[in-house]
């Protein structure tokens, strides 16, 4: 037997389909029994539910015969760090094995980790298959590519696997999960689940670490394969909103209009990722088409109010066509969501004006469109560093390094300590969003009392004409009055709680 874990990543009621791990699994040869422990449900304690089956399963015709791990950097890496470490503590001949974003994006501090037997890097389907044949003794490790593993004193990191699209991987095992104990409610809908139609993305954006793992490539799967998942889960669960996880959903026209006809019948309402240019190439038909297929919100890559900065993250950009795609979101009734990058290393101060500036020209075209920012963390990648910065220079070089507060805060964007994002910066940048969700509440936030609604953009009314956003105490004061929630740095697009803005 195979144990496939999920790593706590968010709050049990933020969970979602465990989408990487249930792939693995899809892929294993034919007769390979597997199960999945998800840290993410309610009331479950993944380290010990992992050792309860290597017990259970000890003696028998099928014992545990590796663990398998997904981890993404931010939230769910100290997760498993504590399971890995008790698992390998408890069952130290039992095999523990790593993949996904954060040892594909850092390899090195995951060999050095004495608990972690073999890291799989990049998509890891087709090594992970491999590895059972390393593990049985039928295969020399050196000739998988994607695998890396430490042996005493020496280190081995194979050659990057060239990966596969969604068309020629196993369907989602549906049948795997509980999968009624994953639709949510949010304002997508009250049984709201998660898909992924695409692998990679082809633009090559500096500050991304997606090209990182995948290089600037992308593959989607048929619009009638998309259709024919979504088409059960809708019938056969009642789902009746869908996050993509796609990095990049629209590629093409014509894809992007097969499948919103394909789509308007199942009655799902939907959000994706999406380019600005890429929207912007689409006529109205399109446009209508997607609407009339359920498109609620558009999640743009906006990234910054300066066309200088968006050159030299290779953004491919201008703030004129961010405006355009908001106005012709505006037009016809979808709700773009923009999120940019704040803290440029060359100009901070003068980018963070710029973009506050720009920010405010955006909700003047279009007042209903959503707001995230992120404060920019350097991310290795294949060719160069925005800004020109090492941001392998410093790194922990053990998980145990990887999940202190300092590096917590650097992988999550909330508190990255770069030199040149200063502490008036971030009040400045606190202030701001502050201001900005009290005067445009989120389409997110059900559970703010009315009043502290009405009162929150009331008293933000006068500082946003005004372009005040210092010190808001009285802002403050009746959030916290009117108990509405933070926003939730471990959710985005829909996957926020409701609370949030």
């Amino acid at each position: 037997m195979i144990v496939l874990v999920n790593p706590r990543a968010t709050r049990p009621g933020n969970r979602r389909f465990p989408l990487s791990v249930m792939a693995i699994g899809a892929a294993l040869p034919a007769g390979t029994s597997w199960t999945i422990v998800d840290g993410n449900r309610p009331g479950v304690d993944s380290a010990a539910d992992i050792d309860a089956l290597i017990r259970q399963q000890a003696g028998s015709p099928d014992p545990v015969s590796a663990v398998g791990m997904t981890v993404m950097p931010g939230p769910q890496l100290p997760h498993a760090v504590a399971i890995a470490k008790a698992v390998k503590a408890r069952h130290p001949t039992v095999p523990m094995i790593w993949g996904g974003n954060f040892p594909s994006l850092y390899p090195q501090p995951v060999l050095n980790a004495p608990f972690v037997d073999w890291v799989v890097r990049g998509q890891g389907e087709q090594t992970f298959a491999e590895l059972l044949d390393v593990l049985r003794g039928e295969r020399d490790p050196k000739t998988v590519p994607g695998l890396a593993f430490r042996t005493g004193d020496e280190e081995w990191t194979g050659p990057e696997r060239r990966w596969v699209g969604p068309d020629q991987l196993p369907p989602p095992p549906y049948h795997k999960i509980e999968v009624q104990d994953y639709l949510r409610p949010t304002f997508l809908g009250s049984r709201s689940g998660v898909y992924q139609a695409s692998i990679g993305c082809p633009y090559s954006c500096s500050f991304c670490g997606v090209i990182s793992v995948y290089g600037s490539r992308e593959k989607q799967e048929a619009p009638e394969r998309t259709e024919r998942h979504l088409r059960f889960l809708a019938r056969e669960h009642g789902m009746n909103g869908v996050h993509f996880y796609d990095n990049n959903f629209f590629l093409r026209e014509d894809h992007a209009l097969e499948l919103a006809q394909r789509m308007t019948p199942l009655g799902l309402h939907w959000w994706c990722e999406a380019r600005v240019d890429a929207m912007l190439r689409f006529d109205d038909r399109t446009w209508r088409a997607l609407r009339r297929s359920g498109l609620r919100m558009v999640f743009f890559g906006a990234e910054s109010g300066s066309d200088e900065v968006l050159r030299r993250m290779a953004k491919r950009l201008t703030t004129g066509q961010i405006e355009q795609v908001a106005a012709r979101a505006l037009a016809h009734r979808i709700i773009p969501e923009f999120s940019f990058v704040l803290g440029d290393p060359h100009e901070p101060r003068r980018e963070l004006d710029n973009t506050l500036a720009f920010i405010r020209r955006l909700k003047g075209i279009h007042p209903g469109c959503e707001i995230i920012t992120y404060l920019y963390t350097p991310t290795p990648q294949r060719r160069g560093t925005y800004g020109e910065v090492d941001p392998l220079s410093g790194t922990p070089d053990t998980l145990e390094g990887w999940i202190e507060p300092e590096w917590m805060g650097w992988m999550t964007h909330e508190d990255p300590r770069v030199p040149w994002m200063t502490q008036d910066l971030k009040a400045r940048i606190d202030d701001f969003r502050l201001v900005l969700r009290s005067r445009f509440p989120s389409i997110h936030d059900t559970h703010t009392r009315r009043w502290g609604k009405q009162v929150a953009r009331w008293l933000a009314a006068r500082r946003w004409r005004a372009g005040r956003y210092d010190n808001p105490r009285l802002l403050r004061a009746v959030h916290r009055l009117a108990q509405i929630p933070t926003p939730d740095p471990q959710g985005y697009g829909h996957l926020r709680p409701e609370g949030a803005s």
